[in-house]
């Protein structure tokens, strides 16, 4: 943050300068905090590799804001040319498929937890985007795939150097080797029941025969009989 300080606000003699690092503090008592100890200064403070450096500098113990502001100038320069600087490079998307900005994802907010492919690109005017495919939707190699090309033609149209959608889709599915068998064993096997419907849809009902009557049964006997004696006995 930049900050123009004047006058009685602390604006050193040499001029307008800026202020990274530094934030000028000032609290009073209040009708809440009756207590509170009158505090006013300059407070520097960086932040380097997650180590943070802070350092107060009080206008009373320097006679003034812009004696203190001064002395938080110096310590500030002195600060950061002590730390290493941060990193020049662009920080990459975090990612657990090795592709970067591409990663498998859980959402925990609903009812149930539901996984997601996300996607992270810059486009061409240095922007960060972002897109996502539902697993229960896509199911989790079609989402994969349609991160994949949906990068390629992403960074392709930004001019960034990109891989090709099947190189990357490839390294993509590896770390989740035994969700996609699985994946693909219930799709093999909801294949297999549809396949068993569908036929014995189409297959021709037998027509039954109708249950046969005591009365049948004593004719279809008499018949035999009168068969069996007509070959026995001419």
């Amino acid at each position: 943050m930049e900050l123009e300080t004047s006058g009685a606000t602390g604006r050193p003699s040499g001029g307008l300068r800026r202020l990274h690092h530094i934030t000028r503090i000032d609290i009073e008592p209040s009708d809440e905090h009756p207590g509170r100890h009158p505090t006013h200064g300059w407070q520097v403070r960086a932040r380097r590799d997650g180590e943070r450096q802070s350092k107060f500098f009080a206008d009373a113990r320097y006679d003034d804001s812009d004696a203190a502001l001064e002395a938080a100038f110096a310590y500030r320069d002195q600060l950061l040319a002590s730390i290493p600087d941060a990193p020049t490079k662009p920080r990459k998307a975090w990612s657990n498929t090795g592709v970067v900005g591409l990663s498998l994802r859980e959402k925990t907010s609903g009812p149930a937890p539901k996984l997601y492919v996300q996607l992270n690109w810059v486009n061409a005017a240095g922007t960060r985007k972002s897109g996502s495919y539902s697993v229960d939707k896509w199911g989790l190699r079609r989402a994969l795939w349609n991160g994949c090309l949906k990068l390629y033609r992403q960074r392709q149209k930004a001019g960034a150097p990109v891989e090709e959608p099947h190189v990357m889709f490839a390294r993509a599915q590896e770390p989740f080797q035994d969700m996609i068998v699985a994946e693909i064993a219930a799709e093999q096997e909801a294949e297999r029941l549809a396949a068993a419907e569908a036929e014995a849809t189409s297959r021709p009902e037998t027509t039954r025969k109708p249950a046969e009557t005591p009365e049948a049964q004593v004719v279809r006997d008499d018949e035999r009989v009168r068969q069996l004696e007509d070959a026995l006995f001419g």
